[in-house]
């Protein structure tokens, strides 16, 4: 289930930042691996994951910066170098049954950018409420009710002795953190109202696809925005289409987050 939405970022590794900077990208490699080698071992391909997240902490972390071309440049070789070297030592003892891979294309690191950014805005709401008051901790069972569990909001409601309508406006307020934390990243430039403002109308284009471009009209982030709802439609076509156990998870909790 999945449990990768809420893990705390002070829990990985220790609480080392360096880890932390990383720790958003281990599920979404995860699944591209699982994607692109279906016929390897799931131990195996547990071993590539972290070598890859391994890479990123010795040549990414010391530079760490999630919008430079390099960071993606370097995301993209070190996939493809990490199964090209898992694939040679394995040929001694095993036939050479998989073919070397190209490195992944544009689409697919933009692709997992956007999988580890979304689990990192969750995370970080998580944390905000997860060592708080009785209120605070309700809010973070709601959450882990929508996104680990699963549950409706009937269930959740029932569960944590709430009204149904409690559960709604918990989400609803959630849901907008959720996108407040998404576009501090994405727009660091602009101030806490203006994400605010920026959380919602993401939310608006993504609800009413037709009436974006009116939407998006005059905004002084309209291109930001524009870009963001693009790639999550392709994310959440690309994972659609897709049978892995992970990928579906994580398209529920693109349809949870965003609805």
């Amino acid at each position: 289930m999945g449990d990768f939405w809420v893990t705390t970022l002070s829990a990985i590794r220790g609480g080392s930042p360096d880890w932390a900077a990383i720790a958003a990208y281990e599920a979404p490699i995860r699944r591209y691996l699982a994607r692109r080698f279906p016929r390897l071992p799931l131990a195996e391909r547990d071993d590539l994951t972290q070598d890859v997240l391994l890479a990123m902490r010795e040549r990414i972390v010391p530079r760490y910066d999630a919008e430079a071309g390099p960071f993606r440049a370097y995301l993209t070789t070190s996939i493809a170098n990490a199964v090209r070297m898992h694939l040679r030592r394995r040929r001694p003892t095993q036939p050479p049954d998989l073919e070397l891979p190209a490195e992944p294309s544009a689409r697919e690191v933009e692709a997992l950018d956007l999988e580890a950014r979304i689990v990192r805005a969750v995370r970080r709401v998580h944390d905000r409420y997860a060592h708080g008051s009785t209120q605070d901790l309700q809010r973070v069972y709601v959450l882990s009710g929508l996104l680990v569990s699963r549950l409706t909001n009937a269930e959740i409601a029932a569960r944590e002795g709430l009204s149904p309508d409690q559960v709604k406006r918990t989400l609803q307020s959630l849901r907008g953190e959720v996108l407040v934390a998404l576009f501090a990243e994405l727009a660091p430039d602009a101030t806490p109202s203006e994400l605010s403002q920026l959380a919602e109308l993401a939310r608006a284009c993504l609800r009413s696809p037709r009436r974006e471009r009116r939407l998006l009209e005059g905004q002084p982030h309209a291109e930001r925005v524009a870009g963001f709802t693009r790639a999550v439609r392709e994310a959440k076509h690309a994972l659609g289409a897709d049978a892995d156990e992970g990928s579906v998870d994580l398209l529920r909790g693109i349809e949870a987050i965003f609805q």
